[in-house]
């Protein structure tokens, strides 16, 4: 008699459970686990500078096409775990000799991105450009200072903003620099330097004609229809 009373009372105890198990809602799983500090982190960033959604990396595979260049104008097309790992390295200290090129499938728009050694800490760009008009849609800078507030200027919209709507040139510097009323870098388009940040502005000018010109192998290529 008790295991029959038992057994009854075990019973709807065990279907209330399931019940709630059956409700409770599975949460996605993420695109990719975050591993970056700056801005953008992974796919996640990635659709987000580039103004996308993306659902998983299969999303992310039937959206975007990932190439790869070098310090020799050698462009070749990647796969995403690649792609998104020569991303990561750009945290990292200094000039990359490999560059990653996330390219928007139906429209024309790349990501591209640079970096180098600043003052203080490490500087990233990426830059948002469309393939067939060359015009600069979309800029972040990221300083990676050891000491806080190092050229952190370079990160707000007044500075980056002055870089949108530039044509690139590959042949001339695209930017030149103007700092305290003085031409320290010629190029088609003069920015203002950040007032009391000299170096990091020069450097962060340089490092964008530099990383520029590198990139002129993927736009010809794109221009030949490859």
């Amino acid at each position: 008699m008790k295991t029959k009373f038992l057994v009854l009372l075990l019973v709807p105890i065990l279907w209330n459970c399931r019940q709630k198990e059956e409700k409770t809602p599975q949460r996605p799983e993420p695109i990719l686990k975050e591993e970056s500090s700056g801005h953008l982190s992974g796919l996640e960033g990635i659709a987000d500078f580039l103004d996308i959604s993306l659902i998983d990396s299969s999303d992310a595979v039937s959206k975007l096409r990932f190439w790869k260049l070098d310090q020799n104008n050698i462009v070749d097309s990647t796969g995403i775990t690649e792609a998104v790992d020569l991303y990561h390295k750009f945290n990292g200290p200094g000039k990359r000799d490999i560059y990653p090129i996330f390219e928007v499938k139906d429209n024309t728009n790349v990501m591209l991105l640079m970096s180098d050694k600043g003052f203080g800490g490490n500087i990233r760009g990426t830059f948002l450009i469309d393939k067939n008009t060359l015009e600069i849609k979309k800029v972040v800078f990221e300083h990676m200072a050891e000491s806080e507030g190092y050229g952190a200027a370079i990160s707000l919209s007044s500075f980056e903003d002055q870089f949108v709507g530039t044509k690139v040139d590959f042949q001339e510097n695209t930017f030149g620099l103007n700092q305290n009323d003085r031409t320290i870098i010629k190029g088609d388009k003069v920015v203002d330097g950040i007032s009391g940040a000299t170096i990091t502005s020069r450097l962060t000018v340089e490092m964008i004609n530099d990383a520029l010109k590198v990139y002129k192998g993927f736009f010809d290529k794109m221009s030949q229809g490859q």
